[in-house]
């Protein structure tokens, strides 16, 4: 089929269509020449970077041409949505076509938008794309367990990020230089035509694999010195007639061994075999053959005794632990340079900071399997203060997924299920909140609940803590500063220290221009001047 385009003469009455063909022939003849002479990638920019401790990537600036041979363009830094949802986890982000209407006509009685706004979508996932010429690869993003950005890279092959090319014939050119811009101008390698016959490179070569040569290197006859090479790598002879000493081995003269040395026969006329293989069972005894006792080793039997000195623990990977069971016995008092076991007290653990450290912690407790850190079972006091957030524990009643930074509201119904001593803590349902200026608020998901000790653990499917199931329990942020809000700006820009409330948008707060009791989340700790987004919040329901 004959490829048209509009022909335009005076007079000529022209209709939408002919203006949407024009724009139709352009692009396709642009996107065309795209697909036959280039090959799709980053042709510029487009590079990933992150401040310390944040959570999001900036993508630099850059055009780049997807498989169809449409362009891609960010004409400005373009930060990534926050990326602390996929904390402990390496995961991808690609740059794909999208386009949508824009700009609304002002003239009277006329509906419509004036323009096509070109804006490619970045995205952020655990999986590399399934067509990757569709939604480019940019590079992958190493989320630290803390949900900061520990590090970004191209990717391997064959999910990597890739470079826009040249498609065509034989390359004839002068010169041939490869550039970086990474890499200073002085040290890219450049190759000329040095003389007729000959191509001169200005930089150093490194070759996977085999390199074939026809004719001479330096004047000499590769052939005939490959010859001359395989025959003395085959002579077995000693042919550089190398000595024992030269070795460090034991001249058959004599001489001094350091090592093991073998003999087939006997020694001052002792059968050596026979006195082998009595040595060798008796090393391989470990039933204590020579029936060693603890105290002839310095040591302290296992059915108790007494340690006059200091008792260390060390282990090779950094961690040092005593373990104590069965009755009731005497807690262990941390100290930052030591553990010293005390009499003092019964069935507790005591810390304190000593020895003149400034940093350090009387007890810590860590987790890296995502359970409880701290389990205490009863009531905690605490006479200073306290940093972090405080969550109360909830069911998901929405009928669907809840996610972290949901603002969610009481669902209402009667609570059947408590925890606790005594069962004093009630666990109520919750459902995303929907509506403005909602005084069921109760505030923001945090993860995913963690089942107590003795309490079977119901969850099913993958383990994701930032989305939570129907039916499934849940953290809920009640008081604090936290970091994962679901916001809205679309009706009123949100500024530092504005009061937020619940929006019609579920899950989203909004800022409180008509403030109302009951329906304050609490202060916004980030700005959002439109659409929607993450921010970081100070909950303080009132």
């Amino acid at each position: 089929m004959a490829n048209k385009r509009v022909h335009y003469f005076d007079h000529q009455f022209l209709r939408e269509q002919d203006f949407t063909d024009e724009q139709n022939y352009h692009l396709g003849m642009r996107r065309l020449h795209n697909r036959v002479l280039h090959t799709w990638g980053v042709a510029e920019g487009l590079a990933l970077g992150s401040a310390a401790g944040a959570a999001r990537v900036t993508v630099s600036q850059g055009m780049a041409i997807d498989g169809q041979g449409r362009e891609l363009m960010l004409d400005q830094d373009t930060q990534t949505q926050d990326l602390s949802g996929f904390a402990g986890k390496t995961i991808f982000l690609t740059l794909a076509y999208a386009e949508q209407q824009t700009d609304s006509t002002s003239e009277t009685g006329v509906t419509g938008n004036t323009r096509w706004t070109e804006a490619p979508i970045i995205e952020a996932n655990e999986s590399a794309p399934g067509d990757p010429s569709q939604k480019l690869i940019l590079g992958r993003v190493t989320v630290a367990g803390n949900g900061t950005v520990s590090g970004t890279d191209n990717g391997v092959e064959p999910n990597k990020r890739r470079s826009a090319g040249v498609v065509g014939g034989d390359l004839q050119v002068r010169s041939l230089t490869l550039t970086d811009p990474n890499v200073v101008s002085t040290q890219w390698p450049h190759m000329n035509l040095g003389a007729p016959n000959r191509a001169d490179l200005q930089a150093n070569l490194r070759v996977t694999g085999n390199i074939e040569a026809s004719g001479t290197v330096d004047g000499r006859d590769v052939s005939a010195d490959g010859a001359k090479l395989d025959a003395h790598a085959a002579n077995t002879a000693n042919p550089h007639a190398t000595t024992a000493a030269q070795v460090g081995a034991l001249a058959l003269t004599g001489g001094t061994l350091t090592g093991n040395l073998q003999v087939t026969g006997t020694v001052d006329g002792r059968d050596v075999s026979a006195d082998g293989t009595k040595l060798d069972a008796h090393v391989a005894n470990t039933g204590n053959p020579h029936a060693t006792t603890a105290t002839q080793v310095g040591a302290l039997p296992i059915t108790g005794g007494a340690i006059d000195g200091s008792v260390t623990v060390t282990t090779t990977t950094g961690n040092s632990s005593v373990f104590m069971a069965g009755q009731p016995f005497n807690g262990v008092r941390g100290a930052v340079g030591g553990t010293f076991i005390s009499s003092g007290f019964v069935s507790g653990v005591e810390g304190s900071a000593l020895g003149g450290s400034s940093s350090g912690y009387g007890v810590a407790a860590l987790s890296s399997t995502g359970n409880f850190a701290l389990f205490v079972s009863g009531t905690a006091r605490f006479t200073g203060a306290k940093t972090g957030y405080v969550v109360d524990s909830f069911i998901n009643a929405s009928g669907g997924q809840l996610r972290t930074g949901d603002i969610v509201k009481l669902k209402g119904t009667p609570i059947t299920r408590f925890q606790g001593d005594g069962n004093k803590i009630p666990i109520p349902e919750v459902t995303l909140a929907d509506k403005a200026n909602d005084t069921m608020l109760i505030g923001i998901v945090d993860r995913e609940a963690i089942p107590e000790q003795d309490v079977p653990d119901k969850r099913t499917g993958p383990d994701d803590p930032t989305f939570i199931e129907d039916g499934g329990e849940l953290f809920v942020v009640t008081l604090g500063t936290y970091a994962h809000c679901k916001a809205d700006a679309s009706e009123a820009p949100i500024a530092v220290g504005d009061l937020l409330t619940t929006s019609a948008n579920p899950g989203h707060a909004k800022k409180a221009t008509d403030p109302k009791i009951g329906s304050i989340i609490g202060k916004a700790l980030e700005p959002l001047k439109e659409g929607t987004g993450y921010i970081s919040v100070f909950v303080n329901i009132q």
